[in-house]
């Protein structure tokens, strides 16, 4: 029920913006190539499952040398364990979706 909710929620908020995109070619007022200045970055921002972590390692040039995405899939799988620990095997996947986990996330 709560993930309806939220679909309709964000039903809502996309109907109310819809309206205001403005007229014209999107894509000739944005920049084609991206060019990172020489160094390591790391930002993060918070999602709807947890943080969500970006790392960056470029040379200066318009591709990275390395990036890695360290998403909230993974992380809080580490909880599992304590959650579980005395419990039964069939309680397993209530707790697993307790996590709202998303399984190709976890396994790359």
């Amino acid at each position: 029920m709560v993930r309806l909710r939220e679909m309709n929620q964000s039903i809502r908020i996309i109907e109310q913006l819809i309206d205001n995109i403005p007229e014209g070619d999107f894509q000739a007022k944005t920049k084609a190539v991206l060019k990172l200045p020489k160094g390591e970055f790391y930002t993060r921002v918070e999602t709807a499952r947890g943080e969500l972590g970006v790392y960056i390692v470029s040379e200066g040039g318009t591709t990275p040398y390395r990036i890695k995405f360290r998403s909230p899939g993974f992380s809080n799988l580490s909880i599992l364990n304590h959650m579980v620990k005395g419990s039964k095997i069939g309680d397993l996947i209530a707790a697993m979706g307790t996590l709202d986990l998303v399984i190709p996330d976890i396994d790359r």
